[in-house]
């Protein structure tokens, strides 16, 4: 099973954290799109600059960082930073070969005479990139709406 995490563009007014949490999440939601979950890993580093809360938590106080596991807001204080996050890597995926091949984790082999390797992460750039740009899409409409942007963890 591939793991992915899920991000959703919903209008201010809605209570989406309750929804998700009833499991009507679809109700009102202007635009979805889910990353994998070895590229959300490879970033995750530069997603800790972003300005987000934890709904779970409180609506007002300001993290930053996903909730890798559970539910992360994005308003429009987060748009700028976001935006610059995901377009960098956009920017940066651009170059590479049409096989995307990224170093992911340290896995430790069940092999004689070998401690580990780490793992090969393997994408399609132009699938990575389409991933990005609709992101990047949901996150211009953050900036510039009265929206909110929800991260679903695994």
């Amino acid at each position: 099973m591939n793991l992915e995490h899920e991000f959703c563009l919903v209008p201010k007014k809605v209570n989406y954290f309750e929804r998700i949490m009833s499991g009507e999440k679809d109700s009102d939601t202007i635009g979805s799109v889910a990353i994998p979950d070895d590229l959300i890993q490879y970033i995750l580093d530069s997603l800790n600059w972003i300005p987000s809360k934890n709904p779970a938590k409180s609506m007002t106080r300001e993290e930053k960082g996903i909730n890798y596991h559970g539910i992360t807001l994005f308003d429009q204080t987060s748009a700028a930073v976001m935006k610059n996050v995901f377009a960098a890597w956009h920017t940066l995926f651009t170059n590479s070969p049409e096989k995307l091949e990224l170093t992911g984790e340290f896995l430790v082999s069940s092999r004689k005479n070998i401690l580990g390797e780490y793992e090969r992460l393997v994408f399609n750039r132009n699938d990575v990139l389409d991933l990005l740009e609709r992101l990047l899409s949901m996150i211009d409409r953050l900036e510039e709406e009265n929206l909110f942007l929800y991260h679903l963890g695994i």
